[in-house]
């Protein structure tokens, strides 16, 4: 277990999953929600709701990857590193929906919240890839 999965002992390996899911949830509520204008459903709602698929995509796909030789060990953790860069650009279109005044900036705080919490337990999976015996 990495160090930083080490800190929440509480916490599953898979919690990166269970979180990736429910920011899906939260973003596409929030995305399709009276609170998302019309006028920005294409050029931000739709690309939002994308970019959170995208996340769980790369963990599942990820996942698909046995760390039973050096390739699946370095597909593995780009899959993971594509899923941080993913929260990352969440993050981005977050601050854009909190700077033109289009969703509150509470709401936008938590789902920040909620997607560092993401990049950090992503973060400490991908530390925690190894090259393991083979099937």
């Amino acid at each position: 277990m990495s160090t930083v999965l080490a800190r929440y002992r509480n916490i599953s390996g898979y919690e990166y999953f269970n979180t990736a899911l429910r920011l899906r949830r939260e973003i596409t509520t929030l995305v399709t929600s009276a609170a998302m204008p019309k006028s920005y459903r294409f050029i931000l709602a739709v690309p939002m709701a994308q970019t959170a698929r995208e996340i769980v995509g790369n963990i599942v796909t990820a996942d698909a990857f046995y760390p039973s030789n050096d390739h699946n060990v370095t597909c593995r953790r780009h899959h993971l590193t594509l899923a941080i860069a993913a929260c990352e650009t969440l993050l981005q279109d977050l601050q854009c929906l909190a700077d033109l005044g289009i969703v509150k900036v509470s709401r936008c705080e938590r789902l920040a919240d909620d997607l560092e919490t993401e990049i950090k337990l992503i973060s400490g999976a991908r530390k925690a890839v190894k090259l393991i015996g083979t099937r």
